[in-house]
């Protein structure tokens, strides 16, 4: 399946929820961590001078289109890196290239048919990527917003929380996921485009909490999929068969005015890129502004 396929099922599915009369709700935040230490020349230790920042967004966009159909599309970016000083054979010391602590690009956009059913149907398009591709480095093939995983997802969705602090949703159903892999080095002066296709289920569990006296924020995401069928099977081992399991976690508190601290926590299993169970966390302190 060509991209333009898959641009096309966003764009059709932006395109209902522009054909809509409903009252659309938006939101969207913004938000700015740092993180400093500095030595004199003559600091008596082996300790050295760094510089780390992060910035992330959060956007979403929802309205009940029709009286049986809802659409909600959400954007989260982040993006973060840390320069660190070193000291070479003389003793001098100098500042490295930035190494990216954070990089983020996440669209997602979820059509549910409200039938107040004991289940609604729902379809969905999911874009995932990064803005700077390091990965061949070593050749000089710096690449933005590279690779693409784009996900098409079609099941049942299930409302099992829903008040004015609390949310708590749950959908189940198959999915088709296409990776693009630009530009990629394969020999000297020779680049191709790699991609691969598969197919099979997902199940997609959110949670919002707001704790208003605290004025804190708590989010959470499971996602498991288990892929059916790959279309390059028989040119890799068996790890695709392998489920893929992400449980993202986040905490955000308004300390006074726009100071905020906030916690992120991710535990990952994806075998195809690492056989262990692989965790994140991002702790900080800084800025936010809520701009809608």
């Amino acid at each position: 399946m060509k991209m333009k396929h898959f641009v096309l099922t966003l764009l059709l599915i932006c395109l209902a929820a522009g054909l809509s009369a409903g009252k659309w709700k938006f939101y969207s935040d913004a938000g700015l961590s740092l993180a400093q230490s500095a030595y004199s020349d003559n600091w008596a230790g082996t300790e050295l001078s760094s510089i780390t920042w992060f910035g992330n967004s959060n956007t979403s966009a929802e309205a009940q289109l029709t009286k049986y159909m809802n659409n909600k599309t959400t954007l989260k970016l982040a993006f973060g890196q840390t320069h660190t000083q070193k000291t070479d054979a003389d003793g001098n010391k100098y500042w490295t290239k930035p190494d990216k602590s954070t990089d983020k690009i996440d669209l997602e956009s979820l059509l549910r048919f409200t039938l107040d059913a004991f289940v609604d149907p729902y379809a969905s398009a999911r874009m995932e990527s990064q803005f700077l591709d390091f990965s061949q480095r070593d050749v000089d093939n710096t690449r933005i917003v590279n690779p693409i995983l784009f996900t098409e997802g079609a099941g049942v969705a299930k409302t099992l929380i829903k008040k004015e602090n609390t949310n708590l949703s749950t959908r189940f159903g198959a999915a088709f996921r296409q990776r693009l892999d630009r530009d990629s080095y394969v020999a000297e002066d020779e680049f191709e485009n790699i991609t691969t296709n598969d197919g099979g289920l997902q199940w997609i569990t959110d949670y919002d909490k707001a704790f208003k006296p605290a004025n804190a924020i708590f989010k959470s995401r499971l996602q498991v999929y288990q892929a059916l069928f790959n279309f390059k099977c028989g040119e890799l081992n068996d790890d695709w068969k392998s489920p893929d399991v992400s449980w993202e976690n986040s905490l955000s508190t308004k300390l006074f005015s726009i100071v905020t601290a906030s916690l992120y926590f991710q535990l990952k299993y994806e075998k195809e890129e690492v056989a262990e169970l692989q965790f994140k966390e991002t702790l900080g302190m800084g800025v936010s502004w809520q701009l809608f």
